[in-house]
């Protein structure tokens, strides 16, 4: 499908795509600017020049023939074309990419034609479920993005889902966490309180079941995201969360283009942990151990103390962290005559994330056939191979590098290797590089995977609009990794070097162990769609009518093996596991998951200005219960075009004015497969054993250790989608808004039943009900516009609120899941801190002691903090929590805890700009995520204790309540209450993306038969802006309760070229 737009300047106009696949042309953006055709003729050719009402030549105009299967032509730099065997007396059809085609009869000489523009923005084709439809004639909710042909395109990144971050309202996008990883996606909101609310995706048509990793970002043409009820109906149950519809590459009209791309980015931590300085870090520590702050570290063990003594520390994060590198080369020819048009391409992305050890490959090849056999018969090819590399020991312990003490060691004496215990000893205080470098670690781990897709496409010649097509997909996906550790991985704590040791080292093989796995899922697709479209005058009806099934096949196969000490060595590492000791197969695991749905569609619109759609799908699943296997999916969809009445025609201001309203049902599968099943086991990991007779032979029997239900079923969700398109000052301003409200029912819940004969306590269930609504909007505005001058502008506002509406039927909260009647999702529950307890001071300000039963010193507590002490056994330093429930005795119960905020943002704004000058093109954006009503907060522990569990962890840069230095935010250097849970805003505002290009015209260029070159710089993430303490606050980037540190958000800096011939 046509992505039918046009990209305009006020003078002049950039490279066309029809010359270079990642550029358009910038057409007037008056709408009464026109485009002139001139045309000389010379016996049988035609020579000519088309260009705009300035005069300024058109770059990628097609010229054809009318009624003829030869083929045509099109503009060059100069806008001059020219096309031989033309026929006396032939009409030229001339066509632009945004403006109408026009007819041209030859004769007058010269011949001059005005070409009036087509809307960009109501004459865009948007792809929905099984067909394509004119944005201004749908009646849903959809964003799109022109990725190949937006700035988007050069900023740096290895995941094709980056092109939505930001730039669409209602998707909120988790960050990367590593090379070559994928982000999460959610559409509106969570509707799900256990299952998935990922998106589906569809790429070319077809719903594509296989990983994000295996989408090349160079091939994709545009984005769009369906959001509404009628929009998604065609998806049925497995379009509640949303659909993303990828279109890709393919050849365009003119002679073979060649497009090279290459580009280098390099990365950093975006920002980094603020953690005490070597200084403070042993005041803290000393401390802890009873001693005064300035006193000689008697607690350090060797390394440490040694490194102390020289003045030596180490940042561990930099010694962990890296400048990553990022290179990106991909290469491309496409073309189309009249019959048949080709993309072929190829690819190589190479990453270094900015963690050591953290590698990622991919190389892709991709092609894209199709052709036009006769009139009524077209086929058409796809076949894509990816192969993703992750190897290599990618195990890094962000955690340790910032608890380390700033004076362990990290290395061992005269380059002999890495040191495994930096501070002598300490099972949670290993080196953070001990994985990736000490060589002791082999981990192979590939991905490799086959795409073919196909079409074919009948049109009925005796039936104007009749029209049947079919579909169909085979993906293969084969899964490799192995992993083994050798012995040296246990080397023991200690001081001596001796410990690494080839004897001493051959100790451990009993340790070594490794296994290798296999994994192949392989998916298939297939689509039967007949389709009916037809103008009737004013009316025009589009009916559709599907057959479909897919299919999804998972087998997996791991093999372990370890104790190698009979063996001597692991030379071998995973090819070796055949000769361990203990060998086992440890894992065997197969599923198949099948679809099939039927739809049918009415379009209709009368005049371009009342437009209804109707739908019903009718889904089964193999997951499901033998009771609940089909569901039917409705849905109905109206929109005015108000700006065609003839009573808004008096108000020029307003250009365009659309109202819509839709409503609809659609399915979420969050089972898996034989989740519905009672399941057995089998023999002695049954653990039932009868003894038959007087001999020692015993008989296994079988357990039941699960308990179906076969009334699981779908998770439903109902929504109504409200808003409208209003375009002002003939379009130079743009607003859409949408309002939406869902409610999701038969959420999947594991329940407690009686207790049975065989021990068992839960089964799963359909309950529960929550509710989502929200509001979003974009607003375009084309700020000024000048012969060498354009600046365009974009502002995005995202809001969701989602309800916990039912449980369990019983009208009670799950305070152990953080579940709440009529609560968002995302609570925070716990004890909310109101201050700290503070210690009485003399007239002269200092600290007041009293003698205790044991004769010792202790604090006195300040008058108005005795009744909280006396009443929960508080001193001074302690964190005071609110007494919620106003008991008169005022201790501090389960009773107290309360709501503290939400996980969830308050909204999403975002914001863009697009400046060109001549040549040059700049584009910014700014994302935001912001706080407020107690949303967008998260436990942030250790931006407010100190200690840990262990003594001599470091910790984040704060300070400590002390009675010389007393605090009202921070508790006393050794407070460790588990009911202390402090939460802190994660909202940002941060510069997400910046790009700088040039596009070359000189006449050099065309020389040297160079259609476009472009050189440019992008970056992302330059600077944040946040009060959150930790790292980065859009991935809560901090010290947890577990043992774990968030990979860091990069900050990327690119250089890139972008050749076409």
């Amino acid at each position: 499908m046509e992505h039918h737009f046009c990209i305009r300047s006020y003078r002049q106009t950039l490279l066309a795509s029809v010359l270079a696949a990642a550029c358009l042309v910038w057409c007037p953006q008056r709408a009464d600017a026109g485009r002139t055709v001139q045309a000389v003729v010379q016996a049988d050719v035609v020579r000519g020049q088309v260009t705009d009402s300035n005069g300024e030549p058109i770059i990628g105009a097609t010229i054809k023939v009318k009624n003829s299967s030869s083929a045509g032509t099109v503009t060059d730099l100069d806008g001059n074309f020219t096309l031989n065997n033309v026929p006396k007396g032939a009409t030229l059809v001339v066509s632009y990419i945004g403006c109408k085609t026009i007819e041209v009869p030859v004769g007058a000489i010269p011949l001059s034609v005005k070409m009036t523009e087509e809307n960009e923005t109501l004459n865009e084709v948007v792809v929905v479920g099984y067909g394509t439809v004119k944005r201004k004639n749908f009646t849903g909710s959809v964003s799109t993005v022109d990725v190949a042909n937006s700035p988007i395109a050069l900023l740096p990144t290895s995941n094709a889902m980056d092109a939505l971050r930001g730039t669409v309202t209602g998707v909120s996008m988790s960050q990367q966490q590593g090379a070559g990883q994928s982000p999460s996606l959610q559409v509106r909101g969570q509707k799900s309180v256990n299952g998935s609310s990922s998106p589906l995706i569809v790429m070319d048509g077809v719903i594509y079941m296989g990983s994000l990793r295996d989408i090349d970002p160079n091939i994709i043409q545009n984005m769009s995201v369906l959001k509404d009820a009628t929009s998604l109906a065609a998806y049925g149950s497995q379009a509640a969360n949303g659909v993303i519809m990828i279109t890709t590459k393919r050849g365009e009209f003119g002679k073979p283009r060649i497009n090279f791309h290459t580009s280098w980015a390099f990365s950093g931590a975006a920002m980094k942990p603020d953690v005490l300085s070597p200084e403070n870090y042993v005041r803290k520590v000393n401390l802890l151990n009873g001693l005064a702050e300035d006193a000689d570290p008697t607690w350090m063990r060797e390394f440490e103390y040694a490194n102390y003594k020289a003045g030596k520390t180490i940042d561990w994060y930099d010694y962990s962290t890296r400048t990553g590198l990022m290179q990106d080369y991909s290469a491309s020819v496409s073309g189309a005559s009249e019959k048949l048009s080709y993309f072929l391409s190829g690819s190589y992305a190479s990453q270094k994330g900015v963690v050591k050890g953290d590698d990622y490959n991919r190389m892709a090849l991709n092609m894209r056939l199709q052709s036009d056999i006769t009139d009524w018969l077209q086929v058409g090819g796809q076949a894509s191979y990816v192969t993703n590399d992750y190897s290599g020991p990618t195990v890094y312990n962000l955690y340790q590098a910032v608890r380390l003490s700033p004076y362990g060691q990290a290395e061992r004496p005269n380059g002999a290797g890495i040191e495994k215990f930096p501070a002598n000893e300490g099972v949670y205080r290993i080196n953070p590089m001990w994985s990736v470098k000490s060589g002791t670690i082999d981990d192979d781990d590939t991905y490799n995977t086959v795409n073919l897709k196909g079409h074919l496409l009948l049109k009925c010649p005796w039936v104007e609009g009749l029209s049947f097509r079919v579909n169909g997909t085979y993906s293969s996906e084969h899964v490799a990794r192995d992993y083994f550790t050798h012995e040296g991985y246990y080397v023991k704590e200690g001081n001596d070097d001796s410990r690494y040791a080839a004897a001493t080292v051959a100790n451990y093989l009993a340790s070594a162990n490794g296994y290798s796995a296999r994994t192949k899922n392989t998916y298939w697709v297939w689509d039967n769609i007949l389709n009916y479209n037809r103008q009737f005058g004013d009316h025009y009806v589009d009916v559709t009518f599907v057959y479909t099934r897919d299919s999804r096949d998972h087998d997996y196969r791991r093999f372990t093996g370890s104790d190698f000490a009979a063996l001597g060595n692991t030379n071998l590492g995973a090819y070796g596991l055949n000769l361990a000791a203990t060998q086992k197969i440890t894992n065997i695991d197969y599923w198949r998951h099948t679809d099939v749905g039927y739809l049918g569609r009415v379009n209709y619109n009368y005049k371009d200005t009342y437009h209804a759609s109707i739908s019903v799908r009718r889904d089964g699943s193999s997951v499901f219960g033998e009771n609940s296997k089909w569901g039917v999916f409705p849905a109905v969809g109206l929109a005015w075009t108000v700006s065609n009445e003839k009573f808004l025609k008096s108000l020029p201001a307003i250009s365009y004015l659309k109202v819509k309203a839709s409503w609809g049902k659609n399915g979420n599968q969050t089972l898996s497969p034989y989740q519905t099943l009672s399941k057995i086991t089998l023999g002695q990991a049954g653990g039932y054993s009868y003894p038959f007779g007087n001999t020692s032979k015993v008989s296994w029997g079988q357990r039941v250790t699960t308990l179906g239900n076969p009334d699981l079923g779908w998770e439903k969700t109902e929504s109504f989608n409200y808003g409208f398109d209003l375009g002002l000052l003939k379009d130079r301003i743009r607003l859409e808004f949408d309002g939406y409200r869902s409610t999701t029912i038969d959420q999947i819940f594991s329940r407690q039943i009686p207790v049975i004969i065989n021990g068992l306590t839960s089964m799963y269930a359909t309950m529960g009900r929550v509710a989502n609504w929200g509001i979003e909007f974009n607003l375009t505005t084309r700020n000024m516009e000048t012969k060498d001058f354009s600046w365009s502008s974009k502002l995005s506002y995202y809001l969701n609120r989602n309800k916990l509406k039912e449980l369990y039927g019983d009208g009670k909260d799950d305070i152990s899941n953080s579940l709440f009647l009529n609560k968002s999702l995302g609570v925070i529950y716990g004890y909310k801190p109101v201050g700290i307890v503070q210690c009485a001071y003399d007239a002269n300000g200092a600290p007041i002691y009293d003698v205790n039963a044991a004769g010792g010193r202790e604090l006195r507590v300040a008058d108005e903090d005795k009744a909280y002490a006396e009443a929960n056994g508080a001193v001074p330093g302690d964190v005071k929590f609110a007494n919620t429930d106003g008991s008169a005795d005022g201790k501090i119960t389960a009773a107290d805890r309360t709501i503290l905020g939400y996980s969830k943002p308050n909204f999403t704004m975002s914001l863009s700009n697009t400046m060109r000058y001549k040549d040059f093109e700049l584009y910014f954006m700014f994302t935001g995520l912001f706080g407020g009503s107690g949303y967008a907060r998260a436990v942030n522990i250790y931006a407010y204790r100190t200690t840990s569990d262990v003594q001599s962890d470091n910790n984040l840069n704060h300070t400590w309540w002390s009675p010389t230095a007393p605090s009202n935010e921070y508790p006393r250097i050794d407070y460790t209450n588990g009911n202390y849970t402090p939460v802190q805003s994660y909202a940002f505002v941060r510069l997400q993306d910046l790009s700088l290009s040039y596009t070359f015209r000189q006449p050099w260029v065309k020389r040297l038969n160079i259609s476009n070159l472009k050189v440019y710089m992008a970056c992302k993430n330059l600077f944040t802006i946040t009060g959150w303490d930790g790292g980065d606050p859009e991935i809560r980037q901090t010290l947890g309760s577990g043992y774990s540190y968030g990979y860091p958000l990069s900050r990327d800096i690119s250089l890139g070229v972008n050749l076409s011939f």
